[in-house]
């Protein structure tokens, strides 16, 4: 059953009042459903994709204890066509202790975040046992997290980068 004139005045009062919180998660949530295209087309806004209908590519973060070179993994990522500024390295004990993780949220400029090891106390936690249990939690909010390990655990190596790369690739 359609609304009446005055029934959608007062959704829409309703959708104005709550657009700018929900707007994020949604483009985001539509993004990784594959359904963006579909949802920009329903707002009149089909012109914001690319012609092709492939969006563009976001800011991948690696984080984590590294003993492989940054040199090395960004010619892996150049092997796999990744350009050397869509990818942020936080491989030092000391740059990624501090990382703020609340950069990440609800911020569509990242494509995921590949992760190694790293301490479980970080800040951007909030109540989950660490950051990346966290982003783990709230897909709807955070980029896809995707663990790099090897057969004993978390580890950066030239596979489990490469690998994780070819995740990525998949769910893109």
């Amino acid at each position: 059953m359609a609304l009446s004139q005055y029934e959608l005045m007062d959704l829409c009062d309703a959708v104005e009042a709550r657009i700018a919180d929900a707007i994020v998660p949604a483009l985001m949530r539509a993004n990784r459903t594959d359904e963006l295209n579909d949802l920009l087309e329903l707002l009149g806004m089909g012109d914001l994709v690319a012609q092709d209908g492939r969006r563009p590519r976001g800011k991948i973060i690696v984080l984590g204890a590294s003993e492989v070179k940054e040199r090395k993994l960004r010619g892996i990522a150049k092997a796999h066509g990744i350009s050397g500024d869509r990818i942020e390295f936080y491989l030092e004990y000391e740059r990624f202790k501090h990382y703020r993780f609340d950069r990440l949220r609800n911020n569509p400029a990242f494509e995921a975040v590949l992760v190694g090891p790293m301490p479980h106390s970080t800040p951007g936690k909030r109540d989950a046992s660490s950051a990346i249990t966290e982003m783990e939690n709230r897909p709807d909010i955070y980029p896809p997290v995707i663990r790099m390990e090897d057969a004993h655990g978390p580890k950066i190596t030239n596979n489990s980068f490469a690998q994780a790369l070819d995740m990525l690739e998949a769910i893109s």
